[in-house]
């Protein structure tokens, strides 16, 4: 298994408590949202375990340690698919689902699977910010720059946090493709470079301003 580039930890949601926004009505379905419920807390802690074995790999010590964490990452990406299809199968109004199969999609460098399972996120609900971050990174895997600049835009209006994670997604991934172009000519990864570069900068300059007003009302 190859670690996407510009891949970042899970932020999609966390496990589920109470209730679920799954678009069922009434009482009759109660047996079935719990079942979901429990899917779906499961698909995450095994997210977590795949991430906890990508930070391994991250840091090993040997090419050999790392191919092997990866390996274990893959299995627990591979099982939180099922897991999440299981809890849409039940319920399939989940958003919050759909964008984990996005999720585990995307890590098993299934791109186009990954962004069916983000359109179906926010085809449930539009205005899920979570969704559109990773299919910005989702975008990236494939090389698809426009597009991931049209979602950094968007969650720039919209959610500064994920903007600013889809920039450190931007800064790892061009790194990645320095070292590994994957098609892309030097041409068009200097233009990437200085376009990160410069929204980089205006992010931080409207930020600073919007301290500023801050102090100024208090």
């Amino acid at each position: 298994m190859v670690a996407p580039a510009g891949q970042s930890f899970a932020h999609g949601g966390g496990s589920m408590s109470g209730g679920v926004d799954t678009g069922s009505v009434g009482n009759s379905r109660a047996s079935a949202e719990d079942a979901a419920k429990s899917a779906y807390n499961s698909g995450i802690r095994t997210i977590k375990k795949a991430e906890e074995y990508e930070a391994d790999a991250a840091k090993a010590s040997t090419p050999e340690k790392s191919a092997k964490a990866l390996e274990k990452a893959h299995q627990y990406y591979s099982k939180a698919l099922e897991q999440f299809i299981d809890v849409v199968s039940q319920q399939p109004k989940m958003y919050q689902a759909w964008n984990y199969i996005g999720f585990a999609n995307r890590h098993l460098g299934s791109y186009d699977a990954a962004l069916s399972a983000y359109a179906k996120a926010l085809e449930l609900n539009p205005a899920y910010p979570e969704a559109i971050e990773y299919r910005g990174e989702a975008y990236l895997g494939m090389n698809k720059i426009a597009e991931a600049k049209e979602d950094y835009m968007r969650l720039f209006k919209e959610s500064r946090s994920l903007s600013d994670e889809l920039m450190s997604a931007m800064r790892r991934w061009t790194d990645a493709r320095r070292k590994d172009a994957q098609g892309l000519t030097p041409e068009d990864l200097d233009a990437f470079s200085k376009w990160v570069d410069e929204r980089s900068g205006i992010a931080a300059q409207t930020a600073s301003l919007a301290v500023g007003a801050r102090a100024a009302w208090k």
